[in-house]
Order: structure tokens, then sequence, then C-alpha cells
């Protein structure tokens, strides 16, 4: 299985999915990914094994920028993801909010189609991210 960066994923799904799709609906999709940049770049080290976020740190100490989507991969990406459906990470309006979720869950479901996760090792954690993502969709998006 070849390993592809977190950045490499992120490019290639987000360009996939938003190809073809209308100005407003790309405009989301384009928000979304800012949002999950911003949040891989905060808080998705809190979900690394302590070897990982040790990494992490030291590859900051170099350069900060974007560290975590140059270092990391499919798997470290997937055990991130059910944090960015966390209320404080939910974008502030419905629509991006339904869009947030609506891309995890697709963003995992294409990592296993593309063999970049391997669902018989890290099935608990698909099932994981996708159950977040149902709870977020029975909930509205997270609205109040």
């Amino acid at each position: 299985m070849d390993k592809f960066t977190v950045e490499e994923i992120l490019r290639t799904f987000f360009t996939l999915s938003a190809e073809g799709k209308q100005t407003a609906t790309a405009a989301r999709y384009a928000r979304v990914l800012a949002q999950l940049r911003l949040y891989l770049e905060t808080d998705g080290w809190m979900y690394l094994t302590p070897d990982r976020a040790v990494l992490l740190d030291l590859e900051r100490s170099f350069n900060p920028e974007h560290a975590f989507a140059r270092i990391f991969d499919a798997e470290d990406l997937l055990y991130t993801l059910h944090g960015f459906l966390d209320p404080q990470w939910l974008l502030p309006g419905l629509q991006d909010r339904r869009t947030q979720v609506s891309l995890t869950s697709r963003l995992v479901q294409w990592l296993c189609s593309r063999a970049l996760v391997d669902r018989s090792w890290h099935g608990g954690q698909v099932r994981e991210v996708l159950a977040a993502a149902q709870f977020m969709r029975r909930n509205r998006g997270g609205a109040a």
C-alpha cells in the first residue's frame, strides 16, 4: 500500500469532490477544507499516539506551517476525523455544517475504497467516525 501524505490526500479528495459542482457548493467545500486544515494543525495532534505527537513537535520546530499535513498519512488522518465533528470545530452556517459532516463521512469511505486505510485493521475507527457523522446528521448538523 502506497503512503500518501495528508496534504496529497486532502488535495485529491477535495478536488475530485468539487469537480463539476455549482459555485456555491464548491465554495462550501473550500470552507470545509480550510476548517479541516486548521483543525488538523491545531488539535489533530491530540488524537495521535505519543510517538507521533513527538514527531509532529519535531517537524514543527523546523517548519511549523502545515506540518501535520506534510508528514502524516491516511491512517493518522483517519484517527483525527471524529474530533473534526466536535461542536467546537463545526462551521457556523447550517449548510456549511451539513457539508462538513457529509464530506467527513465521504472522506472516510473514500480512504477505505482507495485502500489508503485497511478497514480490517482500522474498522473500529472507521465506524467511530461514521457514527459521529450519523449523530450529527440526526442532530441537524449540530444546529441548536
